[in-house]
């Protein structure tokens, strides 16, 4: 289960990264498609720009993340339709969520979907439409026990003068669920996973550097807490193996830590301001 924001961030990196940088290439290759100077959408660059607001805390939630990928999916859809391109879009987004729903929605979800408590009448639901790429927001209106389904109902603006109302969607779907998750507001939303917060803990890039032990590999993306746990666990010698000593890195950098502190200058005292007059005298 992720329980921290760290954890969500680190699970939300991986699953892009295995996305951009595995999946992609071998969809392409697949479909024999080569990306052309003249695409309307870049799926390398787009899916990086989500990478990089990830990295740089700029998502809220695992929901916007996979709202921002899915918006990529949409753009194939609606500036190349019936190509190879939208083809390889469509290819990409089912292998995104079975990603994200094993790595990420299980993970994050176990206890609710464990209780399997259906959404009561009147509450607020994202629905996923995976074959249009696009979520939509809508209340419950209806509820089947024995089918363990809820209709919901989506929720549109009002028709201005002289337009013609649009007819809204409904959709029978289970709730909560991969395809329709409940909105939470209030205290409820103040106790959602953030992946802003969790982005300051994590450490991001391909670092070559293994653990001696094998216990733990950076090759990926980690927490501050488990690459403390990589330092203390290799040895000062793996980097200068001339170096006879057992000391692991992480107390190599505890000792510098110490001794900058030691001989950090104090900070200047406070000076009192002078009294209004004092020029005057």
């Amino acid at each position: 289960a992720i329980s921290t924001s760290a954890e969500a961030v680190v699970a939300c990196w991986k699953v892009l990264d295995e996305l951009i940088a595995r999946q992609l290439p071998l969809a392409a290759s697949s479909l024999q498609y080569k990306q052309g100077a003249n695409e309307p959408v870049n799926l390398t660059t787009e899916l990086g720009k989500v990478k990089t607001k990830l990295e740089q805390g700029q998502l809220k939630t695992p929901f916007d993340l996979h709202a921002e990928v899915v918006g990529v999916w949409r753009q194939c859809l609606d500036k190349a339709p019936q190509t190879l391109l939208y083809s390889l879009a469509c290819m990409l987004a089912q292998i995104f969520d079975e990603l994200y729903f094993k790595s990420v929605y299980l993970p994050l979800n176990v206890t609710a979907l464990n209780l399997q408590t259906p959404a009561p009448s009147g509450s607020k639901v994202r629905v996923y439409n995976a074959p249009e790429h696009r979520w939509w927001v809508g209340t419950v209106s209806e509820h089947d026990p024995k089918q363990n389904m809820s209709l919901v109902t989506q929720t549109l603006p009002a028709a201005t003068a002289g337009q013609t109302a649009a007819e809204a969607l409904q959709v029978w779907v289970s709730v909560p669920s991969f395809y329709a998750e409940v909105l939470k507001e209030g205290d409820d939303a103040a106790g959602e996973i953030s992946l802003a917060d969790g982005a300051s803990s994590a450490l991001f890039g391909r670092a070559t550097a293994q653990s001696v032990t094998g216990a733990l590999a950076l090759t990926e993306v980690l927490t501050t807490e488990q690459f403390k746990q990589a330092l203390d666990q290799t040895p000062l010698s793996y980097l200068f193996p001339a170096y006879s000593g057992s000391e692991t890195l992480l107390a190599i950098v505890q000792e510098f830590v110490k001794t900058a502190e030691a001989h950090q200058a104090p900070p200047p005292p406070d000076v009192p301001d002078k009294p209004k007059d004092a020029d005057d005298k």
